[in-house]
C-alpha cells in the first residue's frame, strides 16, 4: 500500500471510491469530482491535508478534509476491506493527523454512524473522544402542505448567517459554521421566512445535494421554512441535527423522519 495526498491523484478517482461506500439511503453523501473540484477553490476541502491510500495502482481508501474554524472537518473516512486489513484505516488517520499538525491546525472533528462500530473504535484508537449525538433525518412522505406558506424569502447567505448567529437554539456543528458558510455561498440557498418586518426562521441549502445544511428560528415558521424548501426547492435530507435541538421537532411537523444517528468525535491536535 502507498500513501499519498488527495492533491496527488484524480479526483474522480477519489469520488469513485468515496461512493462505493456512500450510506444507499444518504444520497447528499454521494460526491462528483467536479463537487470536489468547487469545494477545492472555495478554500473548503484541503487537497494536501485529504489524504488516500493506493491498492494496485487504485484509490482503495480516501479520507476528506475540510478546513472549519475550529481546525479540519473529517467529512469522509472510507476504506476498501482489503486496504483496511493491512491497515489502511489507521494509516489515513495518522497521516491525517500527521498533516493537521504539520498545518498547525487545533482540532479535527468527524461523524459517524452510531451502527459503524468499527471506524468508532479505529478514531478511539487514535485518540479521538466522544462529543454529542447527532441526526440524519430524511422525508418519509410528502411534505405536511397544510404548513406550505405562501412565500418565503431568498436571502444572501451572509444575512441567514447573521440571523442564525443570534439565535440562542443554534449550535451549528463545524461543518456549517458561519465561516464555513460564508466560503460556500455561491453554492448555496437561503430562504427565510418574515413576518411583519421580522425574521421568523432562516436555513441555508445545498440545491444540488438537495439538503438543508442547517436552520434555526421559530419552531412554528421553521417547519413552514422546511415544507417551503421541500415543495419549491426539492430538499429531501437534513444533516448533522444535535439530536436535542429544537429543529429536529419542527422538521418532523414539516413531515420529515429519523434517518440514522450519528456520533461526533473530536481530536485536539494542540493550539494552532
Amino acid at each position: 500500500m502507498e500513501r499519498k495526498s488527495l492533491a496527488e491523484v484524480e479526483l474522480r478517482d477519489a469520488a469513485f471510491q468515496l461512493n462505493r461506500s456512500a450510506p444507499s439511503n444518504f444520497l447528499p453523501a454521494l460526491r462528483t469530482a467536479s463537487q470536489l473540484r468547487e469545494l477545492a477553490m472555495l478554500g473548503v476541502l484541503d487537497q494536501v491535508i485529504s489524504q488516500v491510500v493506493m491498492l494496485a495502482g487504485k484509490v482503495g481508501g480516501c479520507c476528506l478534509v475540510e478546513r472549519v474554524p475550529s481546525g479540519g472537518f473529517l467529512s469522509a473516512l472510507t476504506c476498501e476491506p482489503l486496504a483496511q486489513q493491512r491497515g489502511g484505516g489507521r494509516d489515513l488517520l495518522d497521516a491525517v493527523i500527521t498533516a493537521a499538525r504539520a498545518a498547525k491546525l487545533g482540532q479535527l472533528t468527524i461523524e459517524v454512524s452510531e451502527a459503524d462500530t468499527a471506524q468508532e473504535s479505529l478514531l478511539s484508537s487514535a485518540g479521538f473522544a466522544r462529543q454529542h449525538t447527532l441526526c440524519r433525518m430524511a422525508l418519509a412522505q410528502a411534505p405536511n402542505r397544510t404548513l406550505l406558506p405562501t412565500e418565503a424569502a431568498v436571502i444572501p447567505v451572509d444575512d441567514a448567517v447573521s440571523f442564525l448567529a443570534t439565535e440562542t437554539t443554534w449550535h451549528p456543528t463545524p461543518s456549517v459554521e458561519g465561516e464555513v458558510l460564508r466560503k460556500l455561498a455561491p453554492r448555496l440557498t437561503a430562504l427565510a421566512l418574515i413576518s411583519e418586518g421580522q425574521t421568523r426562521a432562516a436555513l441555508v441549502l445545498d440545491k444540488e445535494r438537495k439538503l438543508i445544511l442547517t436552520l434555526a428560528g421559530e419552531s412554528a415558521a421553521l417547519a413552514s421554512l422546511a415544507v417551503f424548501a421541500a415543495v419549491h426547492h426539492f430538499v429531501a435530507f437534513v444533516d448533522s441535527l444535535r439530536s436535542d435541538d429544537p429543529a429536529v421537532d419542527a422538521l418532523r411537523e414539516a413531515g420529515f423522519s429519523r434517518l440514522s444517528v450519528r456520533t461526533a468525535f473530536s481530536l485536539v491536535l494542540g493550539t494552532p
